[in-house]
């Protein structure tokens, strides 16, 4: 058989079976070889039944009798078989709902049992091993692969069809250049399918591994240079450098040593004659808002138009509103665009985007609608990037002609997990706060701190400044009681402050209009004190917050808790978070030192992957992070970065063995294993 061959060909697999597998993406021999397993059971620990075993053994014994079938509580058949070990200890073997199996054990016969050893009553005995004859046990403690589920089809079933096709054979082609495998001491293709699939033991698994791994990393790395080649050039030409001095001079304040690097970053990609495809990444108040209304000055000067994306209405009113005041004195118009606008204003907005008055155009997915005609779009900047998907983002730049494209994101993000993210865009990295800005003070109680913490908050609002108590739940639920909520949470607050202070509540289930009525007000003064969900997490941009709280915070991750405090300290004074729970397990204590001592949200990326995992880290399966059968973006970034290299030589390569890999690994790079940032 061939990879490219049909599912049908591989014996045992019906039409039933061919649908539930096609309907799961396995279409193909290559598909259903693809499937690596998950897990594998190694039963080459030996144990006895002398004493209990700490998990599974293999045990090495005599049978002495064979039990009859019998029927006990509940109408369950069972059977037992006693047993003498190589040391001559005595122990019981059950069956449950398997009588046929008195047939394959006959007394006097040696077998190797593999189960959990337990004691009870004194008596060690073991439940539903696995066996088998030891003259027959040939591939007993051969590893033995545990695979996934695909829909109806158990692991099992999975494992059986694969064996079917490697016993009749697969023609598996080979994807890496020799000179790639000699130099990184790596089996071929067809080998490490094989120790995967049918390993004797876990050299063969680390071998296979290994060779994922590369494969994985090459297959980005590849697909990202693929990417960047595609679509660079652009007719757009954007100048007028050395005005951009008079736009910084107009600001009230200096800009930061960081924000004047990404600018300078910025204006090198300009110059160049391809399009500008460039990720800015800062924390929360670092300064990004600045750099996107220095790249709008220089488009709206050099004749073209700005389409400004971010995440919530409210976000995109206050950027509208920032940009206003920096550009409106260059007499660059800055038009607004959400989905709540009344017609008339949308009308007048719409006219005046198409009619180029409109330099600068902010709101949300509202930008990319059939209805909006840009006059000449020059740039295109996407604030929060991972919350929009890549196809959203490519739909905007397609209402200009190869515009530029600039990302930002307050999400910390660690290095090799922006390489595979946004491996596609230039990375810049503002790595300065405002003059004047102080870290936030964080601490860690348990809820028993609640008054002292909401008598804090109280002199800081008897101040002139406002307070934020964020909740990982909407409402009280049963089954997590010891989570706290926004809705009961801001009831106990009210009650607490007895009408002092204005306290409101805001979560996600509430309308559009009604949140954004809330957000409005705390922003003007009228709530004192808000109580939240973490919809707040991009959406605010208050400087009186001073002070918040963050309710059942082990619940959080610790990128997200580092956002959320982004919320507070945006003016001079000094800010306070306090990090609540009442979980004080090791792991929560280790992760919220992280949040007391550390500040850096690179390096706080850095211990978030490295204490939750890929699959959890902000949620990025929700945000398109590939899933990987082998590579770990945190732990081999040597791999990543030594097969970057690789792929370059690779891509420049005319040498037929290049050229094929080059082929089979871009062509697939947007497909499987590689999904990156595709949804």
């Amino acid at each position: 058989m061939k990879v490219k061959d049909p599912i049908r060909q591989i014996p045992g697999i019906g039409p039933k079976r061919e649908e539930t597998l096609r309907a799961n993406g396995i279409e193909t021999v290559g598909d259903m070889l693809a499937r690596f397993p998950v897990s594998y059971i190694d039963r080459s620990p030996r144990g006895g039944f002398a004493e209990p075993s700490e998990g599974k053994v293999t045990v090495r014994a005599v049978l002495d009798k064979v039990g009859t079938p019998r029927r006990v509580r509940g109408g369950t058949s069972l059977f037992s078989l006693s047993a003498t070990d190589d040391e001559g200890s005595r122990g019981q073997i059950y069956f449950f709902n398997s009588p046929w199996l008195t047939k394959a054990f006959k007394p006097g016969r040696a077998y190797y049992f593999f189960g959990e050893v337990r004691e009870k009553n004194g008596r060690r005995s073991m439940s539903q091993p696995a066996f088998s004859d030891v003259e027959k046990a040939e591939d007993f403690f051969d590893l033995t692969p545990i695979y996934r589920p695909v829909g109806t089809i158990s692991g099992v079933s999975l494992a059986g069809m694969i064996k079917k096709a490697l016993e009749r054979g697969v023609d598996i082609p080979e994807t890496m250049p020799m000179w790639f495998r000699k130099q990184h001491n790596l089996c071929d293709a067809e080998t490490a399918l094989l120790a995967l699939h049918a390993p004797k033991n876990g050299e063969d698994v680390a071998m296979g591994k290994r060779r994922m791994k590369y494969e994985e990393s090459l297959k980005i790395n590849l697909g990202l240079l693929s990417s960047r080649a595609e679509g660079r050039h652009t007719h757009i030409r954007i100048g007028h450098f050395s005005e951009l001095k008079r736009f910084e001079e107009s600001l009230p304040f200096s800009l930061t040593d960081g924000q004047i690097k990404v600018i300078g970053e910025i204006i090198s990609d300009l110059k160049s004659e391809g399009a500008m495809n460039r990720l800015v990444q800062g924390d929360v108040g670092s300064g990004k808002t600045v750099i996107a209304a220095a790249c709008a000055f220089l488009t709206a000067i050099s004749g073209y138009q700005t389409a400004y994306m971010a995440p919530t209405e409210i976000l995109a009113e206050q950027h509208a509103a920032t940009l206003t005041a920096m550009l409106s004195p260059f007499d660059i118009r800055v038009a607004l665009v959400t989905g709540k606008m009344r017609a008339a204003e949308r009308d007048a907005a719409l006219s005046a985007i198409v009619s180029g008055e409109a330099r600068v155009i902010v709101g949300t997915h509202a930008l990319f609608q059939k209805n909006i005609s840009y006059y000449h779009l020059g740039m295109v900047i996407t604030d929060e990037q991972h919350r929009f998907g890549v196809g959203q983002r490519g739909m905007l730049a397609l209402k200009g002609d190869a515009p530029h494209t600039l990302v930002m994101s307050a999400t910390p993000i660690p290095r090799t997990l922006a390489l595979v993210l946004y491996g596609d865009l230039d990375l810049s990295v503002i790595d300065t706060m405002p003059a004047g800005r102080k870290p936030v003070k964080t601490y860690f109680y348990t809820e028993k701190a609640m008054p002292k913490i909401l008598s804090f908050m109280a002199r800081e609002m008897a101040a002139g400044y406002r307070g934020l108590i964020v909740c990982p739940f909407v409402e009280a639920s049963e089954e997590m009681e010891d989570v706290r909520d926004a809705v009961s949470v801001s009831q106990e607050v009210d009650a607490y402050y007895k009408g002092l202070y204005t306290v409101g509540c805001l979560h996600g289930r509430m309308k559009s209009d009604e949140k954004n009525r809330i957000i409005a007000a705390f922003h003007d003064g009228e709530i004192d004190l808000l109580v939240a969900t973490s919809v707040i997490e991009v959406g605010i941009d208050v400087s009186e917050l001073s002070v918040m709280a963050v309710m059942s915070a082990e619940r959080f991750g610790l990128s997200q808790l580092h956002q959320l405090r982004g919320r507070v300290g945006r003016g001079d004074r000094q800010a306070y978070c306090f990090l609540v729970s009442n979980q004080l397990t090791d792991r929560v204590i280790d992760r919220m030192k992280v949040l007391v001592n550390e500040h850096d949200g690179r390096a706080i990326a850095e211990a978030d992957y490295r204490l939750r995992g890929p699959g959890d880290y902000f949620g990025f399966r929700q945000h398109g992070f590939p899933e990987f059968y082998a590579l770990d973006p945190y732990t081999d970034r040597d791999i990543l970065e030594e097969t970057g290299k690789d792929a370059q030589v690779i891509m420049a390569s005319p040498k037929k063995e290049d050229m094929l890999c080059r082929a089979y690994l871009t062509e697939s790079f947007f497909d499987g294993v590689s999904r990156v940032s595709m949804n």
